[in-house]
C-alpha cells in the first residue's frame, strides 16, 4: 500500500504526521493480516483479536518492511 499521506519534497513530513502515517499503515496491515487469517484457517478474527495477534507477531519488524499476512 502506498502511504497513506503524499508529502512534496519540499515540505517534509512532520513526526506527527509520520507517525499517523505510520499507524494508518498498521490499521491496514492488521485487516490484511485477518481477511489472510480467514482464508488460510477459516478462523473469523474480530478486529482486537486480529490486533493482538499481528502486534505480537508482526509489529517490531514492521519498519523493517511489510509483513506478509
Amino acid at each position: 500500500m502506498p502511504n497513506v499521506v503524499e508529502q512534496s519534497e519540499d515540505q517534509p513530513m512532520s513526526d506527527r504526521e509520520a507517525f499517523r502515517v505510520r499507524m494508518l499503515d498498521q490499521v491496514w496491515e492488521i485487516g490484511r493480516y485477518r481477511q489472510a487469517v480467514l482464508k488460510n484457517t477459516g478462523r473469523l478474527l474480530t478486529q482486537e483479536e486480529a490486533a493482538l495477534e499481528w502486534i505480537e507477531r508482526y509489529a517490531a519488524t514492521f519498519d523493517d518492511g511489510k509483513p506478509a499476512a
